[in-house]
């Protein structure tokens, strides 16, 4: 019994041991489960100096189906409650518009969805640290970009404000492609 209790309390952290300690109760346990780990092929290995090997040690990813989590967050009835639709109807943006301009097919076309796609199934992460790049342009055009006529100003302030929308579009976006991927 002794045994059971501390090996229960190791297991389970402090909840447990408080538990354990006030006598013989029903103990809530939690099971959680680890990521898998999986072998893959590496193609693009070759024999060298410093080469690890031919197979790779990855994390297995689960899926993400957006569709879902958009369901699940309600983000459509959101979207209609704001009225973002109506407003986007009275600046002249209709279904029926769209429409006609073929707008939906020039997309796919040009491959946008696919891109939304993936851009939506990706690592949040890798979307957020993407804008480290811009931010360090922003700050480098003010600090390095000489300002001593009211073109070089217009220039290093205009190149700043454009990596630095950037930036700030790919680390928000990041936190909002994480916010539809979680469960």
């Amino acid at each position: 019994m002794a045994a059971s209790l501390s090996a229960r309390s190791a297991l389970g952290g402090v909840q447990l041991q408080q538990k354990a300690r006030a006598g013989p109760a029903r103990l809530n346990t939690q099971i959680v489960a680890a990521v898998k780990k999986v072998n893959s092929y590496d193609d693009q290995w070759t024999k060298g100096i410093g080469s690890v090997g031919i197979f790779l040690e990855d994390r297995e990813k689960p899926s993400v189906n957006i569709f879902k989590q958009v369901e699940k967050k309600r983000l459509l009835s959101t979207v209609e409650k704001a009225g973002l639709l109506s407003a986007a109807e009275k600046a002249g943006l209709s279904l029926s518009k769209i429409e006609k301009l073929g707008l939906l097919s020039t997309a796919e076309r040009l491959g946008l969805l696919t891109l939304a796609e993936d851009l939506l199934t990706t690592d949040p992460g890798k979307i957020s640290s993407a804008s480290l790049p811009f931010f360090v342009a922003a700050i480098g055009s003010l600090v390095l970009i000489p300002q001593d006529n009211v073109a070089e100003v217009i220039i290093a302030y205009t190149l700043a404000l454009g990596a630095g929308a950037v930036a700030t579009a790919l680390f928000v976006g990041g936190f909002v492609v994480k916010s539809l991927q979680e469960d």
